[in-house]
């Protein structure tokens, strides 16, 4: 199921914190936190890993995205702007067993349990399922397409 109004909300607000308009706090408080979207929650958990929530900060300075991050980022964005379903199975390793898992066997077992779970799709395009899709989507970005014209700037029917 897709949660069109969640799934906006989530890119918005992604966006604004990976550009440092917002810190830690206000993106997390700016959230919904009712959705049966699988894909929002695969992303807000993913967007949760870049930062520290045990005090409040922009993601500036010190606190700034790697660039190979961006990149994870933008793929994140785009498909929220997506109407396709979130396909991959939720991870076995989670939570307090990871933790659990990570202490005591030196982060093998987590490792494990992930090397498992990214053959389900193809990983490099995550959150996609499909390198196919990912290309798709990329060409026909939500945010740039079918946006001002020259035409429309002169047309006010358009």
């Amino acid at each position: 199921m897709i949660d069109r109004e969640a799934r906006n909300i989530l890119a918005e607000q992604l966006r604004h914190f990976v550009s440092g308009l917002i810190t830690n706090d206000e993106f997390n408080n700016r959230l919904p936190v009712k959705t049966q979207d699988t894909g929002f929650w695969a992303v807000e958990e993913e967007a949760w890993t870049l930062y520290s929530d045990w005090y409040q900060h922009r993601l500036t300075g010190s606190h700034s995205v790697a660039t190979s991050d961006r990149h994870i980022i933008c793929r994140l964005i785009l498909f929220l702007y997506s109407d396709l379903e979130y396909e991959w199975k939720k991870h076995p390793c989670t939570g307090f067993f990871r933790m659990f898992a990570h202490i005591i066997s030196s982060g093998r077992i987590p490792e494990h349990y992930d090397r498992k779970w990214k053959t389900q799709g193809d990983y490099d395009v995550y959150p996609f399922f499909r390198r196919s899709d990912f290309e798709q989507e990329n060409r026909k970005p939500k945010l740039l397409s079918g946006g001002v014209t020259e035409r429309s700037l002169s047309d006010p029917k358009v």
